[in-house]
């Protein structure tokens, strides 16, 4: 997938961080909801493979430092979480949640699970980890940065032999992907929708980037059916290969 230009990724990243200070209680219900309904794509035995008494790079992860993992049952087990993210770390009451005092309890809880792991500010092209973990994971990532190729690239360097990746990114339809690129970049130019997503995938896009990566790709969940596939809307399959 070929890298988009500095001043785009710049601009995504802008659009990120407006879209993270504007985040309200029904936008942070929705962000925790979808992680364990990701995880659900994956068996208990899989999870368990993933992150028990592992060390877990997580790249990406907003500025929250809401991690994916930390919503795994068996996340009590990781040797070491690092979550990399291109955005400096944004506090809870810097976001429009501060205006939800009576949410206190919810909000002191994923402060909590954002407090988990070690936050490193980097952009995922720019990690270099050379085999220290067993697993990473890219979750809702893919599609926002500025080199896929080299977000996968630097995820393959930092996993040790027979370490394991799990990908989670958005996948249109083959009508939707034409639609997305040839009409809604017009008509929603300047909106979040189009300025944080620099690139679209189908599933096949996302198998054939993992492969060219290194990897092999031993199971897919979560794909669409051929009418989906076709014209239906966006999945967010999860993708999971080996070093």
């Amino acid at each position: 997938m070929t890298a988009v230009s500095l001043d785009r990724w710049s601009a995504a990243q802008a659009a990120e961080l407006s879209y993270w200070r504007s985040l309200d209680l029904r936008e942070i219900l929705r962000i925790c909801a979808e992680k364990p309904e990701f995880l659900a794509l994956l068996d208990d035995g899989l999870q368990r493979d993933l992150f028990q008494g592992k060390d877990v790079l997580e790249i990406g992860c907003g500025p929250l430092g809401l991690s994916l993992v930390s919503f795994s049952r068996h996340k009590g087990g990781l040797k070491r979480l690092v979550k990399a993210e291109p955005l400096p770390r944004l506090p809870i009451r810097e976001t429009r949640l501060g205006e939800d005092a009576w949410a206190a309890p919810f909000l002191a809880w994923v402060e909590q699970l954002a407090a988990e792991g070690e936050y490193m500010q980097t952009p995922g092209e720019a990690l270099g980890f050379n085999a220290e973990f067993d697993t990473v994971v890219t979750y809702n990532v893919l599609d926002h940065v500025r080199e896929p190729s080299a977000i996968l690239g630097n995820a393959y360097q930092a996993l040790r032999p027979g370490g394991t990746l799990l990908v989670g990114v958005d996948c249109l339809s083959w009508v939707g992907r034409l639609r997305f690129e040839h009409i809604t970049r017009r008509t929603h130019k300047g909106q979040i929708l189009v300025e944080a997503h620099p690139h679209t995938f189908l599933p096949g896009d996302v198998k054939a980037m993992i492969e060219a990566a290194g990897f092999n790709v031993t199971a897919m969940h979560g794909l669409p059916g051929t009418l989906r596939g076709f014209a239906g809307s966006h999945t967010r399959p999860a993708f999971v290969a080996r070093k």
